[in-house]
This record gives structure tokens, C-alpha cells and sequence, in this order.
């Protein structure tokens, strides 16, 4: 009898889940410019020797470089709407709309010699609105330049600006080729 239950509470369970899952992961999802969005990072940067920028004391600097680099990207790219960068911690308060950013790769590449530095970046973002999902994928991107006085926070930004253009400009493709084909 109560194997009988637990098997018919599995299968409710399953048939809702079926019902209420989210947008699957090729559909892009809209987001209203009326609404604010909130975009979440999470810095997951690894340690790696040898470069001051990716231990843990840089990483409310890693922050505020990359909030720089959200803000210049959307003047850059003339964004709609408006948005509000948070860092990753508990209590954040849910947003309706949210774009996490999921940063694992940021720091000088293995071709910076002397003045002259190469930054390599990298993250995933997720788009969530509502209580639907869209895995909006993998971003990397690449600088190199002279930097005249030695490394220091700024020289991180371009490497960063460029993979949010390119978050940005997909999201934008995927938006018109879904109201393009009807999807």
C-alpha cells in the first residue's frame, strides 16, 4: 500500500515537472527593457601562480573592473534598459529578471613578457526571467597591449568588455532570428 502511494506521488510529481519546465536551452527568452536587470557575479577566478590579479585579495577589485566593463559594454553597444550589478553573495534579493555571470578565467596569458601583457577571460551566463531559463553558453576573449607603467586593474577590462559584446551581440542574433522564424 504505501509503495503504491510513494510510486503515484512520483509519478504526479513527474507529470507537473513535465508541465512546468522551463524554456528549453536554444530558445532565447525576452527580456522586458522596463524592467530592471539584475546581473549577478560570481567569480570563480583560479589561483594561478605568479599572477597577483587572480588571488583572493584582487577579487573585490576583479569586481569592480568588471562592473566597469558591464557599464562601458552597454554605453558601447547602446543597450535598452536599465540594470544593477550585484556580487555574488547570500540574501541577494530575487529579481524577476536576472543574468548570472559565471566568471572562471581571467588573467595574464602565458605570451605577457615585460611591458607587454595579454589577457585571457572567460565565463557562462544564464538568463533567467521569470521561471524560465535560457544557458546562453561560454564566452572568451583576448587582449594584448603595452602596458607602459607595469600591469594594473585597467589593463583587465578590455579582455572583459570584449566577452560581454560577444554575450550581448548573441543575445541580440538569437532574439531576431527567434522573431524572424517564429520560434
Amino acid at each position: 500500500m504505501k509503495t503504491s502511494r510513494l510510486l503515484s506521488l512520483l509519478t504526479a510529481l513527474g507529470v507537473s515537472a513535465l508541465f512546468s519546465a522551463p524554456a528549453s536551452a536554444d530558445t532565447p527568452i525576452p527580456v522586458n527593457t522596463d524592467e530592471v536587470l539584475q546581473i549577478v557575479i560570481h567569480d570563480n577566478v583560479m589561483r594561478k601562480t605568479r599572477d597577483y590579479w587572480t588571488t583572493s585579495r584582487m577579487e573585490t577589485e576583479r569586481y569592480n573592473v568588471m562592473r566597469y566593463a558591464l557599464t562601458n559594454s552597454a554605453k558601447k553597444l547602446g543597450t535598452k534598459g536599465e540594470f544593477k550589478v550585484e556580487r555574488f553573495a547570500a540574501g541577494i534579493e530575487e529579481a524577476n529578471q536576472r543574468l548570472t555571470l559565471y566568471v572562471y578565467r581571467w588573467e595574464e596569458g602565458l605570451e605577457s613578457f615585460g611591458r607587454s601583457m595579454t589577457v585571457e577571460f572567460a565565463m557562462d551566463a544564464v538568463l533567467r526571467v521569470g521561471d524560465q531559463e535560457w544557458d546562453m553558453g561560454a564566452f572568451t576573449a583576448r587582449s594584448s597591449h603595452y602596458a607602459a607603467g607595469g600591469p594594473s586593474s585597467e589593463d583587465f577590462a578590455p579582455a572583459a568588455e570584449r566577452a560581454i559584446e560577444q554575450l550581448v551581440e548573441l543575445y541580440r542574433a538569437a532574439i531576431a532570428e527567434a522573431a524572424t522564424t517564429g520560434k
